[in-house]
């Protein structure tokens, strides 16, 4: 009889190590591309941390991986390559690839408001774009993002490129620094920079950039292909990043802990834990005013503006980035909207109240 049982057992227990594997098969792999190329304290938290370290992916049935992108222009081409599955990229990269004859497709907006703009000192007399005339810029780049749309700017308001001296500053320590000691008059930036700026004590002025406001910002992006084959991979994904941002907007020092748990290398090393918290905290409300563009808490987010993809689709094409010849709506879909938005958020708060 004892002998019975133990073979018993025995096959008992190779059977759960055999079906183990089956189970953990039943995940889809999933793997999502960012459109910069290191982590950093932003929508990193919602678009993996959070809903990995959660449960949420896991409760989607979803296994999934991140990487990092040089840019907008490389997370589209790495999504529609089949690369990577899911990734944030700029709204004009997808266009341009879908006139290349791609499938790319947005899904989610993660940026109701692109999130750049110009700063200026607390005491500076620079009130307008007006008012930039014969002084000194700065941006991290004056031949893309925001530089580039100042440029146009105040091109369009008179304005000459001889007629102020623009500087290519990065968008380091020494941008600031820059502007700290006036060496420029002005710094494009953007939410998360200007958090960490603020985290060192500088006290700035936003000014917005009117041209740069009414485009189209951050968005998450698959192929059509991939979503009509796989809809409920999307569905699960775009759920489990709503319920992120729900967690994130609850409770932003949960969401910063999350990002430390998940990516040590983030928490700054020569911070105490207290300050490092709050300063972290302080950079994911700067992302999350601008993201969210005043949705009130518990709203469904990722919808898109029409209005801006329109803008989007018709600045690019007149700077000839983009041909013309596809639509800004074909651009996006509003299909998985729905269920993205369809959970329990009581439950999410929840988990952030107790991280």
């Amino acid at each position: 009889m004892f002998k019975s049982a133990f073979m018993l057992a025995a096959a008992l227990a190779a059977t759960a190590v055999t079906h183990a594997p089956a189970a953990a098969e039943q995940l889809k792999k999933i793997t999502v591309i960012q459109m910069h190329p290191v982590m950093g304290v932003g929508e990193e938290a919602f678009l993996y941390a959070i809903p990995k370290r959660l449960g949420y992916f896991k409760a989607e049935g979803l296994d999934v991986d991140i990487q990092n992108g040089q840019n907008g222009a490389v997370a589209a081409q790495v999504i529609q390559s089949g690369g990577a599955q899911f990734g944030t990229t700029a709204p004009e990269a997808i266009m341009q690839v879908r006139e290349q004859g791609g499938d790319i497709i947005s899904f989610y907006d993660v940026k109701q408001n692109g999130g750049t703009f110009m700063v200026v000192l607390k005491d500076s007399p620079i009130h307008d774009l007006k008012d930039l005339k014969g002084k000194t810029l700065g941006a991290p780049s004056f031949g893309s993002g925001g530089g580039l749309t100042l440029k146009a700017n105040l091109a369009a308001i008179g304005i000459a490129p001889d007629q102020y001296t623009a500087i290519a500053t990065g968008a380091g320590p020494s941008a600031l620094a820059a502007l700290r000691t006036k060496q420029i008059d002005a710094l494009v930036m953007w939410d998360a920079m200007l958090g960490a700026a603020e985290n060192t004590g500088m006290e700035l002025r936003r000014i917005g950039i009117p041209f740069q406001e009414r485009l189209a910002g951050m968005t998450l992006a698959t192929t059509a292909s991939f979503a009509k084959a796989n809809p409920k991979a999307v569905e699960g994904y775009c759920r489990a990043v709503a319920k992120g941002v729900h967690f994130t907007m609850t409770r932003p020092e949960a969401a910063v802990r999350v990002l430390w748990d998940e990516f040590p290398t983030i928490r700054p090393a020569t911070l105490d834990e207290a300050t490092a918290l709050k300063n972290h905290a302080h950079i994911i409300d700067r992302f999350l005013e601008m993201a969210e563009q005043g949705l009130p808490y518990g709203a469904s987010t990722g919808g898109f503006i029409a209005a801006q993809w329109q803008y989007s689709h018709e600045t690019y094409t007149a700077s000839g980035f983009l041909k013309g010849t596809g639509t800004a709506g074909d651009a996006y879909t509003t299909q998985f909207l729905d269920a993205c938005n369809t959970f329990d958020r009581e439950a999410v708060a929840a988990d952030a109240k107790k991280y």
